[in-house]
């Protein structure tokens, strides 16, 4: 069972839950299925394969650990991303924290109409028809869907960040960007990241960073002109020192001469 289980979960283009996988195996108790999906995992984590079972959009699928997003984003390099503009990404986080809500109820706070961005987040599949509100008309209510938690990686609608929290966030990456443009700079949000949640190593995460570090490091470095000028301070200050030790031995010489015209 454990390596049927292995099959689904690997063929699988979306989470499976153990619902579904129990609709596999007739008569075999739910509680059996989990743990022979716990078995696999272990296994997988005890042999360091590049890949195990994860848990998210309220099933379980197979997938690359994240150590290895690094050469796994080369793979897919090129090919076109789900994006979205300001406007839907506005609309889907009204009704990811407000559902199930209404058409009117997502128009009054953004105070524009949403007709247009609404179609295009259920042709996206981020967004479905959940009911009908009670009241005139019996307007239709929307909430996001499984194929936006899996979009999110998130196992259910209680792991988005609560909004004291995307507040905090958001005033923080804002500050950044604020100062990141009076000094005539523009930060990527990858580059916001990294800001505003630092590693614990003292390498620096991204390259921007590191490019910055680099910049640091020259600046405390003479450059080409700065060091023709440390040349040109060096010579200076050894003309100096040669004078001084002239002063220096005639002076010496006359004390010597005083000495002897003393000892006669």
């Amino acid at each position: 069972m454990r390596r049927n289980l292995e099959a689904l979960l690997f063929a699988t283009d979306e989470p499976l839950s153990i619902a579904r996988l129990a609709s596999f195996f007739p008569g075999v108790d739910r509680k059996a299925i989990e743990t022979a999906v716990e078995e696999l995992k272990a296994e997988y984590d005890r042999d360091e394969h590049a890949f195990t079972i994860v848990e998210f959009g309220g099933g379980y699928s197979i997938a690359t650990r994240p150590e290895f997003a690094p050469v796994v984003k080369k793979l897919y390099r090129g090919r076109r991303k789900l994006r979205l503009s300001k406007a839907a990404l506005e609309v889907l986080s009204i009704i990811a924290y407000k559902q199930p809500v209404t058409r009117l109820e997502i128009e009054e706070i953004r105070g524009v109409q949403v007709s247009g961005v609404l179609g295009t987040l259920m042709e996206r599949e981020l967004v479905e028809i959940v009911g009908r509100a009670e009241g005139l008309g019996s307007p239709l209510l929307y909430g996001t869907t499984r194929a936006f938690l899996d979009y999110l990686g998130l196992r259910s609608i209680k792991e988005l960040p609560r909004l004291s929290e995307l507040e905090d966030l958001l005033a923080e990456r804002e500050e950044i960007k604020q100062l990141a443009a009076q000094m005539g700079e523009e930060v990527s949000d990858e580059e916001l990241e990294a800001a505003v949640h630092p590693s614990d190593d003292d390498e620096p995460e991204t390259a921007a960073q590191a490019s910055e570090d680099e910049e640091f490091e020259a600046s405390e470095q003479p450059s080409d002109g700065d060091g023709l000028e440390g040349e040109a301070q060096s010579s200076t200050d050894g003309a100096l020192a040669d004078g001084e030790d002239e002063v220096d031995g005639e002076e010496a010489d006359a004390e010597g001469e005083k000495s002897a015209m003393e000892g006669l």
